[in-house]
């Protein structure tokens, strides 16, 4: 049997900023796990699979703000931990935007978008757009990490 260590024993080994860095790796490795899962959902039940997209375009969100967009100081930023620093690849950085743009529009909020007059007026995703925007997530991702080292 194990058992979790304490609160304040794991509070000294990982600073906020850790822990922070931490969730943004998770995220990226999120959305590479569930991509290839979408948009067929891979022989998943129907709540399953809406779970996954939603899940996986919460992650994308998730990085499109921390990495590309930012949103304010009482959310952690790239620039927090590379001052300064503006991914160089500039059709990922668009893509990473639009992708957020996808996420709370269709996922995050109850938008006029999400809840159209026509359904057939929604395009579906590709399974190469979730595979696109999973890619770029990394790439992005992995130069900011490469710029924090």
């Amino acid at each position: 049997m194990t058992t979790e260590p304490p609160l304040d024993r794991l509070d000294t080994q990982f600073t906020a900023e850790k822990r922070a860095l931490a969730f943004v790796a998770f995220a990226v490795e999120q959305t590479e796990y569930l991509a290839p899962l979408l948009p067929e959902g891979a022989g998943l039940s129907g709540a399953v699979r809406v779970a996954v997209i939603e899940s996986f375009w919460v992650n994308v969100r998730l990085l499109a703000e921390f990495l590309v967009k930012g949103t304010g100081s009482r959310d952690w930023q790239a620039r927090d931990f590379a001052p300064g620093w503006t991914a160089t690849n500039a059709e990922a950085r668009t893509r990473l935007s639009e992708a957020w743009v996808t996420a709370s529009r269709h996922v995050m909020h109850l938008s006029k978008d999400r809840t159209p007059a026509q359904l057939n007026a929604v395009e579906p995703v590709s399974a190469e757009l979730y595979r696109q925007v999973a890619e770029d997530c990394r790439e992005v991702y992995d130069e900011f990490v490469a710029n924090i080292q």
